[in-house]
């Protein structure tokens, strides 16, 4: 071991890196980062373009998944009840009884209404997969063990254009409004770091990292992925042109409210056409999971970790 540490700390020594502090690491990968997310996007278009996806009828040709067989209102219904049992939940159990007159700290109440709302949208949108799936038994709604390692092999070759994204919506922010962007900028991440910086052993903490990484990920494919991506191919009768459309609704919801600064719409609108496309063309429901998952999982892990402002506040 000690010849082993004795041979790397000759090999950084010659590479001209000892000595170097931590800071100017990162501030030497960070005059990198854009030409090597450049060089690797270029690779991963070309992957993709030697696949035939790109090109016209690429995706009918590596096959579709069938949404002709139920008509688009069932499969926009289906979405609005994934969406209205995990709005539902939180609101019902608000109202209950025993939750108002108990004192509960805002940080438990956050996980506690995050987590209902989230197992209840997981149970409306597995119900309609289970029942949908009986009608349509090749339109790509069923979990396979499969599904996560796909998923995260999808996301390695999307990250260099979601990442490319994220750094244009940032150089537009700046050049219009002549300032940086918030270190931070989704609430949910916000109160994440604050946590994190306060009490990171907190099993409640680790609740709410459970539900953003987890919970969040699954409801949201469900609703805009599977069913309203569904519903839109159904009606446009183009899977290119259905996952555009699903893909900047899905950009657009998170910024209802202000959950997010308008400048982190294209990191989200790219996630969304990457998850949609890796989706189409595997036709498993678990892959745009995974990948929205490791999105969020390591948009944390670069807050809490590394440089919270590098994060894109899509969680």
């Amino acid at each position: 071991m000690q010849t082993g540490a004795l041979t790397l700390a000759q090999a950084v020594e010659t590479d001209g890196i000892q000595g170097m502090s931590v800071d100017e690491v990162v501030e030497t990968a960070k005059k990198w980062e854009l030409a090597i997310l450049i060089g690797a996007s270029v690779l991963v278009f070309a992957f993709v373009l030697a696949a035939g996806l790109v090109k016209p009828g690429g995706i009918e040709k590596a096959g579709l998944r069938d949404v002709k067989s139920v008509p688009w209102l069932v499969w926009l219904f289906a979405g609005a009840i994934v969406y209205l049992a995990q709005g539902s939940a939180r609101v019902a159990l608000e109202q209950f009884p025993a939750w108002t007159q108990r004192d509960i700290p805002d940080n438990h109440s956050l996980v506690i209404l995050s987590a209902t709302g989230a197992v209840f949208g997981i149970i409306a949108g597995l119900g309609m997969l289970y029942m949908l799936a009986k009608s349509v038994p090749e339109g790509g709604l069923k979990l396979g063990p499969l599904d996560a390692v796909v998923g995260l092999g999808c996301f390695a070759l999307a990250f260099p254009i979601i990442a490319l994204a994220g750094i244009g919506g940032v150089a537009l922010y700046e050049a219009l409004a002549e300032k940086p962007p918030p270190r931070i900028a989704h609430e949910t991440l916000q109160t994440l770091v604050d946590w994190w910086e306060s009490s990171p052993s907190d099993p409640w903490l680790w609740g709410l990292f459970a539900v953003v990484v987890i919970g969040v990920p699954v409801v949201e494919e469900l609703i805009f992925r599977v069913f309203l991506q569904s519903a839109v191919i159904k009606i446009v009768k183009s899977p290119w042109v259905g996952i555009f459309i699903t893909s900047l609704a899905f950009a657009l919801i998170h910024r209802v409210g202000g959950q997010v600064p308008w400048q982190a719409l294209l990191p989200l609108f790219a996630l969304g056409v990457c998850c949609g496309l890796a989706y189409e063309r595997t036709r498993r429901v678990g892959v745009p999971m995974m990948m929205h998952a490791c999105f969020n999982g390591l948009n944390i892990a670069v807050a809490l970790l590394a440089a919270p402002e590098a994060a894109a506040p899509a969680v």
